[in-house]
């Protein structure tokens, strides 16, 4: 079987097609591909402002057109640009394993030392102008009071350059992009251009929580004629179901918004083994939507009297930690940091220490402290990886700094949490943020392993879990504050 593979001309679209073709004919050696490729739209009229246009698959419509003229067999494209309402005559057959999701900041490595109060942040998209006016402030380890959007057009590459040659102090960027043009499939010289901007930049993945990205951002959608039965079932065989699921979730979210580019629309979904992870920001017009949810399996704590639980509000915070005087270790291991007192304040972190917070509150509290911080878990748990070795251009090894309790035998201890000998009697509704705070308690007061734990999924999760066996009610929630509206109302 002979198949004509179409995409754009561009270094990552041509990556992203050699992608599909290594996959298919790994699954099916008996096809032969031929590869093409076509200018769209977008590609030919760089005058177009991409937030303004108002035809819908400025990247897409031309290639599949050709779908539908004979002229090839199937086409790739970044999702994301494909529009929500489809093409018609044509399907999206199948995806590949999605890429990463996330988006980077760069920012010159010169604007860093100056520390300006006014940053210049080059891209055209009106999600990310938005997202960043409100995160960068908080974010960056330096007071920024002022901050401008610049239109930037071109391919990563011609972006980065405009980026290092001093055209604005910052740029946002898919990750997705970034990593595939620096992988081994990309051409030598397409590397060396992007790593040589990454050396001239700090660089940070944008959290989730605030910055969900374009829906379908880093999945690829393979195209094809609806009347490609030859095709269908064989795309299908490769196809990956969970980035499936997450894109038509997104896409979805888009299309109830208007389903055009010119929205500020950022929508990311993540499929887990715990439940799906919905991460939503938009703004449309006067309307504004925020969500960060957890779909997680299981049943919910029933409600309670704001009496039973613990800790209740005006109890958090309440907990004693007392820092260890240790000096700072001299390799070049990655600083895990599960919450912003792991850091000992006497520690001089140094440019090319690789910094990964647990959550955005640890993030944004070393960032005061003028820490430059890589990115965060989003407060997922340790289980979800930075994935960073490429931008870093080596292999990180990650060290957890954290408490003695801890039960990550890697970690290093940098404080001691001091004894909590509440009284827990009459409660009913515990969240814990710590696998050992919850064993502590168990062993002084056995009588709550019968009650409704909660904890945000990852090592504290596990705990409880292990100790509970799976009788024992434990249900996994974002953050306190979702769970104890749930719990209260």
């Amino acid at each position: 079987m002979h198949v004509r593979v179409l995409s754009r001309a561009s270094a990552l679209a041509v990556l992203q097609a050699t992608l599909v073709e290594r996959t298919l004919t790994a699954r099916w050696p008996e096809i032969s591909v031929e590869r093409l490729t076509r200018s769209s739209t977008g590609d030919r009229d760089p005058q177009i402002d991409l937030w303004a246009a108002t035809d819908k698959g400025l990247f897409t419509s031309d290639l599949s057109q050709a779908l539908l003229e004979g002229a090839a067999d199937l086409v790739v494209h970044s999702w994301k640009d494909l529009p929500t309402a489809g093409h018609p005559g044509t399907l999206v057959a199948a995806t590949l394993e999605r890429a990463d999701p996330r988006d980077v900041l760069l920012v010159r490595r010169a604007v860093v030392s100056a520390r300006p109060s006014t940053l210049n942040v080059l891209s055209s998209s009106p999600r990310r102008a938005w997202q960043i006016q409100g995160s960068a402030p908080r974010l960056l380890p330096w007071p920024v009071t002022d901050l401008r959007v610049t239109p930037v057009r071109g391919n990563i590459p011609t972006r980065l350059n405009r980026l290092v040659n001093g055209d604005g102090d910052a740029l946002i960027v898919a990750k997705a992009a970034l990593d595939r043009l620096l992988s081994s499939d990309s051409p030598a010289d397409t590397v060396a251009t992007v790593r040589a901007a990454l050396g001239k930049c700090r660089w940070m993945v944008l959290p989730l929580k605030e910055h969900p990205a374009a829906p379908a951002q880093g999945a690829l959608a393979i195209e094809i004629a609806a009347g490609r039965s030859d095709l269908l079932d064989r795309l299908h065989a490769i196809s990956h179901a969970p980035t499936w699921e997450a894109v038509e979730r997104e896409r979805s979210i888009l299309e109830s918004f208007g389903g055009g580019c010119h929205e500020a629309v950022g929508a990311t979904v993540l499929i887990r083994d715990y439940g799906r992870v919905v991460s939503v920001r938009a703004r449309v017009g006067e309307t504004q939507i925020e969500t960060w949810s957890l779909e997680a399996e299981g049943a919910l704590p029933p409600p309670t009297s704001a009496q039973g639980v613990w800790p209740r509000p005006d109890e958090r915070g309440g907990t004693r930690r007392r820092s260890l005087r240790l000096a700072m270790p001299s390799d070049d291991v990655g600083f895990w940091i599960a919450r912003a007192e792991a850091l000992p304040t006497e520690w001089d972190v140094q440019a090319g220490r690789m910094v990964w917070a647990a959550g955005l509150r640890t993030w944004e509290r070393l960032a005061g402290r003028g820490v430059w911080v890589h990115g965060c878990a989003d407060g997922l748990g340790d289980n979800e990886r930075a994935d960073i070795d490429a931008l870093a251009g080596k292999a990180i090894v990650w060290r957890r700094l954290t408490h003695t309790a801890s039960s990550d035998p890697d970690a290093l201890a940098t404080y001691v949490v001091e004894e909590d000998a509440s009284d827990l009697s009459g409660r009913t509704h515990f969240f814990w943020t710590s696998g050992s705070a919850f064993a502590r308690a168990l062993a002084r007061q056995p009588g709550i392993r019968s009650a409704w734990h909660a904890s945000g999924p990852g090592r504290t999760a596990r705990a409880i879990r292990e100790s509970l066996g799976a009788d024992g009610h434990l249900s996994l929630w974002l953050d306190y504050d979702q769970w104890h509206t749930h719990v209260t109302s």
